[in-house]
């Protein structure tokens, strides 16, 4: 599991580099019918597709050691389940605008693995134009192939074609885990439910190579964040 992390980190460099993105692991369940049926007297349109260039953040963003954010950065930390579904501990620090997601597995003390980050602030842009801060109909009158889901991965609009949102690299903590954490009703913590939906597109990639997605995701129909993930890995 460790190997494979460690393939698709340097894979998703590789492509995003120009921008540095984060990355995933593993099979998703997705049912396949959840993100490819459109609402009826819809026309299906294809998902919109982006270039490297087209996604390439501006001011670039640093990869950092967990050590190195932490002494830049402000951090928390969650107990919770990590990728591949091992136990371990979340830590979230955020640095000049930037989310970092790091976790460390219970069977692997001595070592923190970046996840993957989101840019939180509107000081960073991708090079198709796209920001924090941007509105819904600011972002679809640009790309109204963008595709759009709850965060339970169902449809919201007529645009198919896709694998959908998977949080699978980002924090979570089953119900009660955290013994700090205050949960929701009950529910387990997931670091996308403080946002009401997710739009998506997806970025060209070379053949027979893992697929990755850019994700704005959306609160009061404003882009709140910006990550890159992989919608095929868990």
């Amino acid at each position: 599991m460790k190997k494979i992390i460690g393939i698709y980190m340097a894979i998703l460099i590789g492509v995003l580099c120009t921008g540095c993105a984060p990355e995933h692991r593993e099979e998703v369940s997705i049912e396949p019918s959840s993100v490819s049926e459109t609402k009826p007297g819809e026309t299906p349109v294809s998902i919109q597709i982006f270039t490297s260039e087209d996604v390439k953040v501006t001011p670039e963003i640093v990869e950092y050691d967990f050590e190195s954010a932490c002494e830049k950065g402000e951090k928390q930390q969650i107990r919770g389940t990590l990728p591949g579904a091992s136990e371990g501990r979340w830590y979230i620090v955020t640095v000049d605008g930037v989310e970092y997601y790091y976790g460390r597995y219970d069977f692997s003390a001595d070592r923190t693995e970046l996840f993957g980050y989101a840019i939180v602030n509107g000081e960073h842009s991708l090079g198709n134009g796209i920001s924090v801060g941007m509105t819904k109909g600011e972002v679809i009158e640009l790309y109204p192939a963008m595709a759009m889901l709850d965060m339970e991965n169902n449809i919201l609009n007529g645009v198919v074609g896709h694998m959908g949102w998977n949080q699978a690299a980002y924090p979570r903590s089953p119900a009660g885990m955290d013994e700090e954490l205050q949960y929701a009703d009950g529910k387990e913590y997931r670091w996308d439910n403080q946002f009401d939906y997710v739009m998506i597109a997806e970025i060209e990639q070379p053949p027979d190579t893992i697929p990755v997605y850019v994700a704005l995701m959306m609160k009061d129909d404003i882009v709140t964040a910006i990550t890159f993930y992989y919608p095929t890995a868990g």
